[in-house]
């Protein structure tokens, strides 16, 4: 299983390095405008430890290339932050949708289960580095702000790190033209 993951990982990875070489050209998005930095608060849901609220910063390389840095925030057994960098590769609109390709790298913080010498079980809190892929849809409502669904996989790196599916939908604001 962890080889199948590294090699998604991997191919995910590859798929971005083709927008680098676009990365000479001015960044305008199909309006002739300069693309604008968007944030988005979030609240997903999806495998086990992957339910949290969080918020996305997206700043625009290219026309069709944004770095996002997201952090979220979960409690559950534990109160636990996870904080990832990615890339987001734009794909040919469909009408008013923008589909998009993600890869990223971040930190993510599990509990490890602790037998106590009571019998009981405690969690305790461990960090991983953790690696994502995935991909979602924006959707414009105005010039101003929209809608976006994100679907990942996120996997830590490390013996007892996991590996889990989430599902995000946020509201998109724009920030502001760089």
């Amino acid at each position: 299983m962890r080889h199948s993951s590294m090699a998604i990982a991997t191919v995910a990875v590859l798929a971005f390095t083709a927008g680098f070489a676009r990365a000479q050209t001015p960044v305008v998005d199909d309006t002739g405008t300069k693309p604008a930095v968007t944030i988005t608060p979030f609240v997903s849901f999806g495998s086990f430890v992957s339910s949290r609220v969080g918020a996305a910063i997206a700043f625009p390389w290219t026309d069709t290339l944004s770095i996002e840095g997201e952090v979220g925030y979960r409690r559950e057994e534990l109160n636990a932050l996870s904080a990832h960098l990615s890339v987001l590769q734009d794909l040919p609109r469909l009408g008013r949708v923008t589909p998009y390709m993600a890869a990223g790298i971040g930190l993510e913080e599990y509990g490890v289960a602790a037998p106590q010498s009571d019998g009981s079980v405690a969690a305790i809190k461990r960090t991983a580095l953790s690696v994502n892929a995935g991909g979602g849809v924006k959707v414009p409502v105005d010039d101003r702000w929209g809608v976006r669904t994100d679907a990942r996989w996120f996997n830590g790196l490390g013996e007892q790190a996991g590996e889990h599916w989430r599902l995000f939908n946020g509201v998109t604001l724009k920030a502001g033209s760089r």
